[in-house]
């Protein structure tokens, strides 16, 4: 009998461990955006327990995101830091089958903790690089779905996560501009100007943009996401000026 209980005390601490895990936050992902998922445990479920995000209900309203570089803002919650590769992807609304890599990154969970995490610790922030093109081939710059997509190797088999956020692309597309008419003769060339004083260099991120959401244990990790896009990249409900 003593074998028994102590199988199914196991049993039952068992769920406790695998309910954690994590994925993408920033930009918001539909798993917490429309789905209404707890972003403490089920928006990082992996796929086979929680869905494909794919299949979650589309966000009315875009999340902006710049042309070229910036940084997406991840999550693991309770030491779920697992090792493996994350990829980014832009992707058809309308055809999940249609993706273009726009970021890799591996181990993304240990980007801002290297090592691994212990089961019950506080939310562990993690960062990527993704570039982003004016003009994607897969999908307008209207309305392109950002998926991220974690392959966590510590078991076997693998445990694959992913998270879906509805964008559109900031500052992309548009028509060539027109071919310029000659150019007039040089007339004489002015006298040289003095060189201008130095502009003063920006302000660095230390102070200069603080996260403004609600609040979250990693309200400092937000800020130094904050830092880093700001203001090329500065979502109104996510940060603000110091």
């Amino acid at each position: 009998m003593k074998t028994v209980a102590v199988l199914i005390a196991a049993a039952v601490a068992a769920p406790a461990i695998v309910n954690a895990h994590g994925g993408m936050v920033v930009p918001v992902p539909r798993a917490i955006k429309t789905k209404g998922l707890d972003i403490g445990s089920t928006f990082g479920h992996p796929i086979a327990m929680r869905g494909n995000c794919f299949d979650f209900p589309a966000a009315a309203d875009k999340q902006s995101i710049p042309v070229g570089t910036s940084k997406i803002q991840l999550r693991a919650n309770d030491g779920a830091n697992h090792i493996g590769p994350c990829t980014m992807y832009l992707v058809n609304p309308a055809d999940r089958n249609k993706k273009q890599q726009v970021g890799q990154l591996n181990d993304c969970m240990r980007s801002l903790h290297p090592g691994a995490g212990k089961y019950g610790d506080a939310p562990i922030p993690g960062e990527m690089t993704i570039n982003v093109p004016a003009n994607p081939e897969v999908c307008s710059k209207d309305h392109c779905i950002l998926e991220f997509y974690w392959e966590a190797t510590h078991l076997q088999p693998h445990e694959l996560f992913n998270n879906c956020a509805d964008v559109s692309i900031a500052g992309g597309g548009g028509a060539p501009a027109p071919a310029p008419g000659p150019a007039p003769a040089p007339g004489p060339a002015p006298a040289p100007a003095p060189a201008p004083a130095p502009a003063p260099a920006p302000a660095g991120g230390a102070g200069g943009f603080v996260y403004s959401g609600p609040a979250r244990p990693d309200s400092a990790a937000m800020t130094t996401w904050c830092n880093q896009n700001c203001p090329g990249f500065c979502p109104g409900d996510i940060c603000k000026k110091a």
